[in-house]
């Protein structure tokens, strides 16, 4: 995924994304088009690595383990995939942070490590 393509909105933001695909700028209407049916998928993989995370966390046999975590390998990659496709066609795009933003972010995150039990202790 290219993140360092670059677009204006028609308000004059930047964002880090690229130009609507042509077969994406159908106008909404009842017919389910490209988009739909690419969300579709994206939002169906999300639901199934949730399922797979659950199993995960409550399989007691080690080969069911690794092949639960082999499958969840394989959605996540999927995800990965379906999601570039969404964003190489335009669909998805992401503020341009400036650097004071990300710093601010930084500092209230890492604020939130004195909450955490054992703050002040390294862990590993």
């Amino acid at each position: 995924m290219d993140t360092s393509s670059t677009i204006t909105t028609q308000s004059g933001a930047q964002k880090i994304g690229k130009q609507t695909a042509g077969t994406m700028k159908q106008p909404k209407n009842a017919t389910v088009n490209d988009r739909d049916r690419l969300n579709g998928i994206l939002m169906h993989e999300k639901q199934i690595m949730q399922g797979y995370t659950t199993g995960l966390a409550e399989v007691f046999d080690s080969d069911l383990y690794s092949r639960i975590q082999k499958n969840r390998t394989r959605i996540e990659d999927l995800h990965s995939q379906t999601l570039e496709a969404l964003f190489n066609m335009g669909e998805y795009t992401a503020d341009i942070a400036p650097p004071e933003q990300v710093t601010d972010a930084y500092d209230v995150f890492k604020g939130y490590l004195n909450q955490l039990p054992y703050s002040g202790r390294q862990t590993h």
